[in-house]
C-alpha cells in the first residue's frame, strides 16, 4: 500500500481552510450597519482572525476587543480591536480579565452603535467570571472536573452558564445597542446556546438542571457551589435563540464537504458516517472498525468521513491524549493490522486534548511500529495515554493553532 498519510493530511486541510474566517466570514458582515461605527465583541480560538477579517472589510469604523486562546493571536491587522490571550481548556487570570474587559465594553456601548459579537469554540474558558456566591477558584476546579467525568458539552456548558455572570446570554443582555452574533460552531447540532456557552444567547435551561448533572457525574460537592444552585432562578422572558440575531458561518458539515469535493476531485467514492457523532472515543472506534472491514471484505475503495465530538472518561491517573487519539488507537487494535485501511483523526483547532497536537494517523504498520518501539497497545489504550504511543512511533499530525474550531476531523480510507 502507497503511503497514504499525505493524502489525508490533505484532505484535513481543505477541511480546515473552508473554516477560517477568511473563508466564511466575509459573506455575513453586509449585515451590520457601521454609518456610526461597529463595536466588536469576541471569544473563541477563532476570534483573532475573525477579528482581523471584520477589521479589513470595515477599517477603522470598528473597534472593540476580542479573547483568544495563549498562542492564537498572531493573526493579520485587528487595527483598533484590541486582542487579549487567556488559558484554555482551564481558565486562568486572564480568563477573568478579559471576562470584566468585555463585560464593561458591551455596557459602556452608546445604543446608536451596533455590536458584532464574534463566537467560535473555546469562548467558555478564555472568558470565565463566575457569579458572585463563587471564588474563580472553585469555578476552575469545577472545571477541571467536568472535562475529566466524561460529560458532554452540552451539559459541560449547562453548568457553565449558570455559574457564569457572561454566558447563557448575558452578555448580550448588557447591551443597550443592536446586536449581531456571527458564530463558528464546534458543537453537535449547532446550537447558538452551546457555543462557547452562549454569552449572546440564553437557552432556558435552570440551576436545578446544572445540578442534576454534577451530581450525575458524582462530583466533589463544593458546599458554596451547592448553595447557589439550589436558590430560585431568576425569571427570563428572553430564554431561546429565536430571540437573538445570529448566523452560524461555519460549522463540521462545511469542513467535511470541502474535503469530500477534494477526494471527489481525485476519484474518490465518499460516504459520511455523521457530521455531529458523539460518544466514548474508544466505542465509537470499534463501531467504524467493523464498519471499514466490512468494506473491505466487499473490495470497496471507498473513504468514510465523520465529524462531532467524542469524549474520553478518565477515572484516576492517566495519561496525556485526546479523543482523536484515542480514537486512533482503538481503531487501530480492532483493525488488528488489516491490509488495505488507514485512517486520520484531528481536531480542527490544532488541539486535540492536552497536548498542542491536532490528531494522528494510523496505517496497516501502525502494530509493527509500536512492537517495533516496544509499545503495548492495550496498556496505552488503558492507561489513556494515547500522545505518547503515536508520538513514539511518529505518527502525531501537528498543524500548530489554525484559527478556527469545527470540532473533530475523521477519515477512513479503504483501499
Amino acid at each position: 500500500m502507497e503511503n497514504t498519510k499525505p493524502f489525508l493530511q490533505q484532505l484535513f486541510s481543505e477541511a480546515v481552510s473552508a473554516c477560517k474566517p477568511a473563508a466564511c466570514l466575509p459573506r455575513y458582515l453586509h449585515q451590520v450597519e457601521a454609518k456610526h461605527g461597529v463595536c466588536v465583541i469576541g471569544a473563541g480560538k477563532a476570534a483573532a482572525e475573525m477579528a482581523a477579517v471584520v477589521h479589513q472589510y470595515f477599517g477603522d469604523a470598528c473597534f472593540g476587543a476580542v479573547v483568544t486562546r495563549y498562542g492564537y493571536e498572531q493573526v493579520g491587522d485587528t487595527g483598533r480591536i484590541r486582542v487579549l490571550t487567556a488559558s484554555h481548556p482551564t481558565p486562568d487570570e486572564n480568563s477573568l480579565l478579559a471576562a470584566k474587559t468585555l463585560l464593561q465594553l458591551v455596557k459602556d456601548n452608546p445604543p446608536h452603535i451596533p455590536i458584532l459579537f464574534l463566537i467560535s469554540g473555546g469562548g467558555s474558558s478564555l472568558m470565565s467570571l463566575p457569579v458572585e456566591a463563587v471564588s474563580f477558584a472553585q469555578k476552575q476546579q469545577l472545571n477541571r472536573f467536568l472535562l475529566r467525568s466524561g460529560a458532554n458539552v452540552a451539559e459541560i456548558n449547562t453548568v457553565r452558564k449558570q455559574l457564569s455572570q457572561i454566558k447563557g446570554g448575558k452578555l448580550a443582555k448588557a447591551a443597550v445597542a443592536p446586536h449581531l452574533s456571527l458564530i463558528i460552531s464546534d458543537v453537535v447540532g449547532d446550537n447558538p446556546a452551546d457555543i462557547a456557552s452562549g454569552p449572546t444567547i440564553s437557552d432556558g435551561k435552570s440551576k436545578a438542571d446544572a445540578l442534576a448533572i454534577l451530581e450525575k457525574y458524582h462530583w466533589p460537592v463544593l458546599p458554596e457551589v451547592a448553595a447557589f444552585l439550589k436558590q430560585p432562578d431568576v425569571s427570563d422572558n428572553d430564554n431561546s435563540a429565536s430571540a437573538a440575531h445570529y448566523s452560524i458561518v461555519a460549522n463540521a458539515q462545511t469542513a467535511i464537504d470541502a474535503a469530500i469535493a477534494k477526494a471527489q476531485q481525485a476519484g474518490w467514492r465518499c460516504e459520511v458516517l455523521g457530521y455531529d457523532l458523539q460518544g466514548e472515543a474508544s466505542s465509537v472506534a470499534k463501531q467504524h472498525a467493523k464498519l471499514a472491514l466490512g468494506y473491505q471484505q466487499r473490495a470497496e475503495r471507498v473513504l468514510l468521513f465523520s465529524g462531532g465530538e467524542l469524549t474520553v472518561t478518565v477515572s484516576g491517573e492517566a495519561g496525556h491524549g485526546g479523543p482523536n487519539q484515542e480514537y486512533l488507537l482503538a481503531l487501530a487494535q480492532a483493525l488488528n493490522a488489516a491490509p488495505g485501511i488507514s485512517a486520520l483523526a484531528c481536531d480542527t483547532d490544532g488541539v486535540d486534548g492536552s497536548q498542542d497536537v491536532a490528531g494522528a494517523f494510523i496505517d496497516a504498520q501502525t502494530l509493527q511500529r509500536a512492537a517495533a518501539a516496544k509499545l503495548d497497545l492495550q496498556t496505552e489504550l488503558n492507561a489513556h495515554n494515547s500522545y505518547h504511543f503515536f508520538h513514539t512511533i511518529g505518527d502525531l499530525i501537528i498543524t500548530g493553532p489554525t484559527n478556527t474550531n469545527v470540532n473533530d476531523f475523521r477519515v477512513i480510507m479503504i483501499e
